[in-house]
C-alpha cells in the first residue's frame, strides 16, 4: 500500500484529536472563567496542540479524497470546513484579548465539519432518517401480489378454473432495502468504496474497479452474492467485518433475485389454478438456501449452493392468516412481552418474553390466543414450569421455541411432540435429561436442537442421534453455534 493512501486512511483516527483537544480548551476556559483561575497557560497549549493535531487531520482527509471514493460536492463542503476550523484553531491560539468569540466560533465551525464528515461515512440520512419515506414505502414491501389471494386458502381447485396472475418486484421490494440498510453507506452517490455503487441499475450492471458484480442467472459467479459468503476475517467479505450483516434471509433474497435473472423490472407470472400452485405461489418466490459453512474458494461456494427443498418456515410464512386480536396483543404488549412481525406485510409475529419482569403463567395463555400467528417463540430465562407449556399446543405454525434457563422437565417436552412445524429447540440449561431426549425423537418435524449444560448423556444423546439420523444436536462439546437466542429466534 502507498505511504500517502496510508496516511490517508488514518484520517478517520487523525480527525478524532483535534475533536477532543478543541473542546477540551473551550471547556477549561470555561471553568477558569467560572472558578476565576488562571489557566491562561494551559489553554494557550491545548489551542496550540488542537491546531496543530486539526493541520495534520486535514493533511490526511485530503490524501483520503484523492482515491475518488466520495461524493465531490460532499468532499468539498467537508473539507473546506475542517480547514476554516484549523485556521480558526490556530488564530485562537495567537490571539489574547479577542480569544473568546473566536473559539465559541471555532467550535460552530468543528461541529458542521464533523456533521459533513460524518455523513460521508454514514449516508446522509443516518443522523436524522426520512422516517416518513419508510412508512409511505413500507405497504410495498412484499414479496409477491396475487390476483387472485382467496385462491390460496383454498384447499381444491377454483371451479373456475382462472388462471393465478402472480406479480412481482423483487429488485424494488425486497432488493433494494437491503442495498440501501447494508450497502449504501459505502456504496452509493456520496460514497464509492472500490469505485462500486449500487443504488442505480446502471452502476449495479457496470460494477466497481475489479470489474463486474453481476452475472444474472448465476449467483455462484455473482460477487455481490459470493462476497456476502465469504469468512468476515476475509478482506472481499461484504459487508466489511463489525459492520452491521446480512441476515440468512436476506442474503437468500440476493441469490434468488439472481438466480431469478436479476430483473431491474415487475415480472408476471400465469400459473395453472393448480393445488400445488395455489399453496406454493408465495413460498417460492424467496426459496430456503442454506449458507455455505466455508468460502475459502468458489468451488467450496457452489458445494453449499443449490436446489434444497422448501423449508417448514417458509412454506408456514408463505400461507396467509388473519391479523391477531389487537386486544390480546394490547395486553401482552403491556405486560412487557416483545411482538414484533417477521416480514413485512404478513401477520406472522416472533414473541420475545426477555424483557419481561413479572411472569405469570396467563401471558402464556394469552398467548395462545393469537397462537396461530406466532412463528417464533423466546421464553428464556423464564420461571417457565411444565405446566406453561399447555397453551403451546394452539400454536401449530410454531417453528422456533427458545426454552434456556427455564424450570422444565422431561415432562415439559411431550406438549411439543403435537407441534407439526417445530424445526429449532433450545434446552439449554434446563433439567431435561435421557427421558426427554426420547420424546424429542416423537417431534415430526425438528431439525435442531441445544443441549448445553443439560442433564443428558452421551449414550442418550447417541441413542437420539439414532433414530433421528438428520438431527442437529448442539451439546457445546462440538461448537456449531453457541446456544443464544440470536442463533434460532
Amino acid at each position: 500500500m502507498p505511504s500517502t493512501e496510508l496516511w490517508g486512511r488514518l484520517h478517520p483516527l487523525l480527525v478524532h484529536l483535534p475533536i477532543g483537544i478543541l473542546l477540551f480548551a473551550v471547556g477549561l476556559m470555561v471553568y477558569g472563567r467560572l472558578k476565576k483561575l488562571d489557566v491562561e497557560a494551559a489553554v494557550s497549549l491545548a489551542w496550540g496542540l488542537g491546531a496543530a493535531s486539526a493541520l495534520l487531520a486535514c493533511g490526511a482527509g485530503w490524501l483520503l479524497a484523492q482515491s475518488g471514493d466520495y461524493d465531490a460536492d460532499m468532499v468539498a463542503r467537508h473539507q473546506w470546513a475542517g480547514l476554516a476550523t484549523a485556521g480558526l484553531a490556530t488564530l485562537t491560539f495567537l490571539l489574547k484579548q479577542y480569544r473568546w468569540p473566536v473559539a465559541f466560533i471555532t467550535v460552530g465551525l468543528l461541529t458542521l465539519a464533523g456533521h459533513y464528515g460524518g455523513n460521508l461515512t454514514h449516508g446522509q440520512d443516518y443522523l436524522f432518517p426520512d422516517t416518513r419515506q419508510l412508512v409511505e414505502q413500507e405497504p410495498a414491501a412484499q414479496p409477491a401480489i396475487v390476483s387472485q389471494p382467496t385462491a390460496l386458502q383454498t384447499d381444491s381447485v377454483d371451479s373456475r378454473d382462472k388462471p393465478i396472475i402472480r406479480r412481482t418486484f423483487l429488485y424494488r421490494d425486497q432488493v433494494v432495502p437491503i442495498l440501501k440498510t447494508k450497502c449504501y453507506s459505502c456504496h452509493s452517490a456520496t460514497k464509492k468504496k472500490g469505485g462500486l455503487r449500487l443504488d442505480t441499475e446502471v452502476f449495479i450492471r457496470q460494477g466497481g474497479k475489479n470489474g463486474s458484480i453481476l452475472t444474472a442467472g448465476n449467483a455462484r459467479k455473482s460477487k455481490l452474492f459470493t462476497y456476502l459468503l465469504l469468512p468476515e476475517g476475509d478482506d472481499n467479505h461484504m459487508p466489511p467485518k463489525g459492520k452491521l450483516q446480512l441476515t440468512p434471509q436476506q442474503i437468500t433474497t440476493i441469490y434468488h433475485w439472481i438466480q431469478k435473472g436479476a430483473s431491474f423490472s415487475e415480472q408476471v407470472d400465469t400459473l395453472q389454478p393448480t393445488r400445488s400452485n395455489q399453496l406454493v405461489a408465495l413460498a417460492d418466490v424467496i426459496p430456503s438456501l442454506p449458507l455455505a459453512r466455508s468460502a475459502d474458494s468458489s468451488h467450496s461456494i457452489a458445494d453449499e449452493i443449490g436446489p434444497r427443498p422448501i423449508s417448514l418456515e417458509s412454506t408456514v410464512l408463505a400461507r396467509p392468516v388473519d391479523a391477531a386480536s389487537p386486544t390480546t396483543l394490547a395486553r401482552l404488549t403491556q405486560q412487557q412481552v416483545s411482538l414484533s412481525k417477521l416480514t413485512d406485510g404478513a401477520n406472522y409475529l416472533s414473541a420475545n418474553f426477555v424483557n419481561v419482569k413479572t411472569y405469570s403463567p396467563a401471558l402464556l395463555a394469552a398467548l395462545g390466543e393469537v397462537g396461530a400467528q406466532v412463528v417464533h417463540l423466546r421464553l428464556s430465562g423464564q420461571p417457565v414450569t411444565d405446566a406453561d407449556l399447555d397453551p403451546l399446543a394452539s400454536l401449530t405454525n410454531l417453528t422456533r421455541l427458545n426454552l434456556a434457563r427455564t424450570s422444565i422437565t422431561d415432562k415439559a417436552l411431550t406438549a411439543l411432540t403435537g407441534l407439526p412445524n417445530l424445526e429449532q429447540l433450545n434446552l439449554y440449561g434446563t433439567a431435561v435429561t435421557d427421558e426427554g431426549l426420547a420424546t424429542l425423537a416423537r417431534c415430526p418435524n425438528l431439525k435442531v436442537v441445544y443441549l448445553w449444560q443439560t442433564k443428558t448423556t452421551p449414550e442418550g444423546i447417541e441413542q437420539l442421534q439414532k433414530r433421528r439420523p438428520n438431527l442437529k444436536i448442539d451439546t457445546g462439546t462440538v461448537q456449531l453455534a453457541r446456544p443464544d437466542s440470536t442463533k434460532i429466534l
